[in-house]
């Protein structure tokens, strides 16, 4: 409501349309005790958002006509997340809270709350938003940060003048110190959980800690009970089978308290140990606090924490804008004016009776559980077996069913009693803390670049089995190096068998590396994982490029000599089933799904994997590993791409590290996958209709998806362009206006070399078919928005797309990340934006519109078109309804790549891309070469 207007800036949309005119947006975030508005725009334009930005804290109008259409979207919001577990613990949380306790509100809101109940009570709503703005939005209690390339001068005197009219006198913001804990302790809760999952939650209330922010008694604590390494709590819990995944940490700060909540990840074995609840996991967690307790606090761990915050604080890379505004306004309320930029990092002052205390207040008498099952009833059962006196209840808001249970005396004893079992220790010290953070590019005396456009890496080696890209940074100058490795192979996905097991394969990877990924993602290096299908398995190191090699050795070296026990694996592949039946729980979800499963050449089915993966065994993935990577014929091709603090030979040696290990190889490129999609057929629109996952899920997707034609410089321009001057009027018009849903969105679409332009609209009142009716209906009214729109508009459109494109990157790993996704398409196309940049200044609105009314609009002649349609729990009729005249009802959107063209798409021949060097000036290596005795 509040940014609907003003008395300066009347008109609803004027903010909103400004600042996407000039490359910006806008969004808002209300935690416990403040709220936090915020927007981005091109740097030209800061002004002029500003003075419409001010004038929402000066005189706002909070319209009248506009309250039943806020409403609305409130209740759309909350209906998309009636089925979401993590909102329906929350709000248990909140239920369950001590009657009259600020935490017990219902802080999501909907129709009933805004609109029928206050309607039945005869209150004004309207009226209380007024009172509420004008009692709380007062100058002293608000911070502004304000980011621009003006000088600290020129921006200040911008704030004096806009901000001069903010209202105070209301004095500082309200304290809730007295409110006292939340939650009585003791308690145990059980609810039914949507997804197939297990989770147990300990939650222990704190004291506020505000004011002892520079000692981290609290995020020393969340460092030992979190920690993954060997001897942690979760690694005694997956050695017993029980337990995938840990996290441990303050989760809500308030005034009046903070809440430090234990969240485990069940398997079925740690479900059914204790009980048939989990109970034998709590107790393995009260093990382990009185470890801690009875080890005291470990000054040299605190030092190592304290020594690694530093460092991440002094090499620390530039954060997305709207990211770092928005952090350091509410910083602002937390931390004093010399602390506000290091609050955060700041660790002065070693206490250890307070480390002690908070340890100390942890306990079975204070704790409260929550488990969230998808075995709700067996749980249920399993409890009132173990403690008497379980009352049932429902959640009025969300309206679902939760037992509650004093914890009896006999178990809290016993949880009292918990001592350490053998495999239960401290962690050792860090080996992964660099100490050396020397600059490679200053050694070499390598200038910086200049410029909004980095120049692309260079071709170190290039032959059969192994190809290396490498560029030693120049621009950022920090101690930090981003590794990207893809290893593809045909067998990695040319049946569901394969794709399963390759799958797994990289998940029980990831297991075998958590002790050790974790103690280096402490020291600030991170190493993540992605299955990506047809085209291979990707794995990126990034962090500080002291200890960057060392973990690369360990991710390969892992790989090369996996072995698992049959435990083990029985744990991973529980877990990776769990993820196959979960997916597309999420109404969009499963339409983007859908999409793709049309779309793409190669894509199996996720039924079809999971069917695999029920009837895998440990010996299959021994043998897809000893195939893979077991002999002088493997068909593996690894394609790399090293870029930072490292020298041209220090790639190379990297890359003679991974090659010994994974073994020799002589695969071409030429011989690596390349993916390929449908290329839809003009004329009659095809049309895929599915249910949702949840029986009870109330939101349908309706998602219509155009075809524009295969990617080029000129073609993904013409896409951006279009891109930018949609999506305002599209959101306003049918999330604002129509109120056909919370989740409007509209964009690009890259699949496999093919553009495409789409409109996805998720809704919890209408089905599909009306919302695809809409969306439509807009695409055909744009046609006359394109055609009456003036040369000065789309002047201010095509700039601001030139803006964001000539953008200089924020960080290495943002550079590095913009370079490896050349490389992926194989492409390798490192200079698309300076070209599209080209392309788009001579773009002109005539283009523009024939383009839109070639491929966009629903008359065009060459429409390529394919609808998704996720249907929910209220319109299931439309599933068997007829799919209307002219469209090609698709019942297997699988089979569309046996009986349509694809695209003939071919991968670039890297030797002589366009901007591509081999090893240049900068660089004391060879060029692109073979690499000896490797």
């Amino acid at each position: 409501m509040l940014f609907m207007g003003s008395e300066k800036f009347p008109d609803e949309n004027d903010f909103d349309s400004f600042l996407t005119a000039h490359g910006g947006a806008s969004n808002a975030c209300t935690e416990n005790e403040a709220t936090t508005f915020y927007f981005d725009c091109k740097p030209s334009a800061l002004q002029g958002a500003l003075q419409r930005f001010s004038q929402f804290f000066v005189a706002p109008l909070i319209k009248a006509d506009a309250l039943e259409r806020e409403v609305q979207a409130v209740d759309n919001e909350f209906t998309g997340v009636a089925q979401s577990d993590g909102c329906r613990a929350q709000q248990l949380r909140a239920h369950t809270a001590r009657p009259g306790h600020e935490l017990s509100k219902f802080g999501w809101g909907n129709r009933r709350s805004l609109a029928q109940e206050p309607a039945a009570a005869g209150v004004d709503v309207r009226g209380g938003l007024v009172r509420h703005y004008t009692q709380q939005y007062s100058a002293e209690r608000m911070n502004l940060v304000l980011l621009g390339g003006e000088t600290l001068d020129e921006l200040e005197a911008w704030v004096r003048d806009e901000f001069r009219g903010v209202p105070g006198g209301r004095g500082p913001r309200p304290s809730y110190a007295e409110a006292g804990f939340p939650f009585q302790g003791g308690r145990l809760y059980c609810l039914q959980a949507v997804r197939q999952a297990h989770h147990l939650q300990l939650t222990f209330q704190l004291p506020c800690l505000h004011a002892e922010y520079r000692k981290k008694a609290d995020d020393y604590l969340s460092h030992l009970i979190g920690h993954e390494g060997r001897g942690s709590l979760l690694s005694a819990l997956k050695s017993r089978g029980w337990a995938s995944e840990l996290s441990g940490g303050v989760t809500e700060q308030s005034t009046a308290f903070y809440l430090f909540d234990i969240v485990i990840s069940l398997t079925e074995a740690g479900l059914a140990h204790g009980s048939g609840a989990g109970l034998a996991c709590v107790e393995l967690v009260f093990a382990y606090l009185e470890l801690l307790r009875k080890s005291g606090p470990q000054k040299w761990a605190w030092e190592e924490m304290a020594n690694v915050a530093a460092m991440k604080f002094r090499f620390q890379e530039e954060d997305d804008v709207s990211n770092l505004v928005t952090n350091l306004s509410m910083d602002m309320h937390r931390y004093p004016p010399e602390h506000t930029l290091v609050g955060d990092y700041v660790h002065e002052l070693w206490d250890e009776k307070l480390i002690a205390s908070l340890l100390d207040s942890m306990t079975p008498q204070t704790v409260r559980i929550d488990i969230q099952t998808s075995k709700y009833e067996e749980v249920c059962k399993a409890l009132a077996s173990e403690i008497p006196d379980i009352k049932q209840g429902v959640e009025p808001w969300f309206d679902f069913q939760y037992v509650e249970a004093v914890i009896p005396g006999d178990l809290l004893e016993r949880w009292q009693g918990a001592r350490a079992t053998e495999d239960m220790s401290l962690p050792p010290p860090n080996h992964f803390v660099p100490t050396d953070f020397s600059l490679c590019c200053e050694e070499a005396k390598l200038p910086a670049e200049e410029g909004p456009f980095p120049a692309p890496p260079a071709l170190l080696v290039d032959e059969p089995g192994l190809r290396l890209w490498s560029k030693t940074d120049s621009t950022f100058r920090l101690p930090r190096t981003t590794a990207h490795f893809r290893l593809s192979s045909p067998a990695l996905y040319d049946t569901p068998a394969s794709a399963a097991r390759a799958h797994l394969l990289l998940k029980l990877l990831e297991d075998r590396l958590c002790e050790t990924s974790y103690l280096a993602e402490v020291a600030g290096l991170n190493c993540n994982t992605w299955f990506e299908g047809r085209a291979g398995i990707d794995i990126k190191v990034e962090g500080f490029s002291h200890r960057l090699p060392a973990l690369v050795d360990a991710v390969f070296g892992t790989l090369r000599e996996l072995d698992v026990t049959e435990e083990v694996f029985a744990r991973v592949l529980e877990g990776l089933q769990l993820k196959y039946r979960n997916m597309n729980m999420k109404p969009h979800k499963h339409a983007t799904y859908l999409r793709l499963l049309s779309l793409k050449e190669s894509m199996w089915q996720a039924s079809d994997i999971l069917k695999e993966l029920d009837a895998m065994t440990l010996a299959d993935v021994r043998a897809f590993l000893s195939s893979l990577l077991g002999d002088a014929s493997h068909t593996c091709h690894l394609e790399a791409l090293v870029h930072g603090n490292v020298p041209p030979r220090a790639t190379l040696d990297l890359a003679r590290s991974v090659r010994s290990v994974l073994g020799p190889c002589a695969t071409p490129a030429s011989a690596r996958p390349l993916e390929r999609a449908v290329e839809l057929p003009a004329g009659g629109p095809l049309l895929h209709r599915a249910g949702v996952r949840n029986g009870e899920e109330e939101n349908s997707v309706a998602e219509v998806y155009r075809q524009a034609g295969r990617d080029g410089v000129r073609a993904r321009a013409l896409v951006d362009l279009v891109e930018q001057l949609v999506g305002e009027p599209c959101y306003d018009t049918l999330r604002t206006k129509e109120q056909l849903g919370y989740s409007v969105h509209s964009g690009m679409r890259l699949t496999h070399g093919l553009l495409g332009f789409a409109v996805v609209v998720v809704s919890g009142v209408h089905g599909p078919a009306y919302l695809e009716s809409r969306i439509l209906e807009f695409l055909a009214g744009f046609v006359s928005t394109l055609r009456g729109m003036h040369e000065e508009e789309f002047e201010n459109h095509r700039a601001a797309v030139i803006s964001a494109k000539m953008l200089k990157h924020r960080s290495m790993v943002e550079e590095a990340d913009g370079m490896w996704e050349a490389v992926t398409s194989q492409k390798y196309d490192f200079d698309a934006r300076a070209r599209e940049v080209e392309v788009l200044q001579q773009l002109t609105l005539p283009e523009v519109k024939a383009f839109y009314e070639e491929c966009i609009a629903p008359s065009a002649s060459t429409l390529r078109q394919l609808s998704v349609h996720v249907v929910g729990k209220a319109h299931q009729a439309e599933l068997s309804a007829d799919a209307g005249e002219g469209v090609t009802l698709l019942s297997d959107p699988s089979s569309l790549h046996q009986r349509l063209p694809l695209a003939d798409l071919e991968a670039t021949d890297p030797g002589a891309p366009m901007g591509v060097p081999a090893a240049g000036p900068q660089s004391d290596a060879p060029a692109a070469k073979r690499l000896k005795g490797a």
